[in-house]
C-alpha cells in the first residue's frame, strides 16, 4: 500500500485558487484541499496531511476526511518536523511518498532515507488529471508491452518478430 505524506499548507499555498480562498477562510481552503485529496485517493493508498499549528477548536489533532487523515503539528514543532519523524518511524520507507516543495529540508532528507519525494506543484498536476490514479503510475517502466509495440521496436532495431506469434 502506498502512503503519501503531505505538507498541507505547502500544497495549499501552491494552488492559486486555494491560496485566494485561504485569504478569506483558511478552514474552507483546507476543506477544499481535503475534498480534492479524498477524490484522488484510491483504496490502495493512505494519505496523511500534516498542517502546521493547531487546527479548528472542534477538530481532534488526527481525524479522517473520507479516508484522508489529518494531523496538526504540536505548537513546538513544524509540519516538516512531524513528517520527518513519520519517515523515521516508517519501516517500509519505499512505500512512502512525501509531497512538499521544500527540497532543502524535506526533499533531500526524504530521498536520503529511501522515500519518494515530489514537489507540491507536481502533485497538484496529478490532482488535476481526470480519473483515479493508478498505483505505481509514475514508475519508470510500463507494466507490459502490447504485441504491436513489441513488433514496432523489434523492427526499429533490426530484428524480426518471433515466428508463430
Amino acid at each position: 500500500m502506498e502512503k503519501i505524506l503531505i505538507d498541507g499548507y505547502n500544497l495549499l499555498y501552491k494552488d492559486g485558487v486555494l491560496k485566494n480562498l485561504a485569504e478569506r477562510s483558511l478552514e474552507q481552503a483546507r476543506e477544499q484541499l481535503l475534498d480534492r485529496l479524498s477524490a484522488y485517493r484510491t483504496g490502495e493508498m493512505e494519505i496523511l496531511v500534516v498542517f502546521d499549528g493547531a487546527g479548528p477548536s472542534n477538530q481532534r489533532p488526527t481525524s479522517g476526511h473520507n479516508g484522508v487523515k489529518v494531523r496538526f503539528s504540536p505548537s513546538t514543532k513544524t509540519a516538516d518536523q512531524v513528517i520527518l519523524e513519520l519517515i523515521e518511524r516508517e519501516p517500509r520507507r519505499a512505500s512512502l511518498t512525501v509531497v512538499s516543495s521544500d527540497e532543502k529540508d524535506i526533499g533531500r532528507i526524504a530521498r536520503a532515507e529511501g522515500v519518494r519525494w515530489i514537489t507540491s506543484e507536481s502533485f497538484l498536476q496529478r490532482l488535476r488529471r481526470p480519473g483515479k490514479p493508478r498505483v505505481g503510475a509514475d514508475r519508470e517502466k510500463p507494466a507490459d508491452s502490447s504485441l504491436a509495440e513489441m513488433e514496432y521496436w523489434l523492427k526499429r532495431f533490426g530484428s524480426d518478430p518471433p515466428e508463430g506469434d
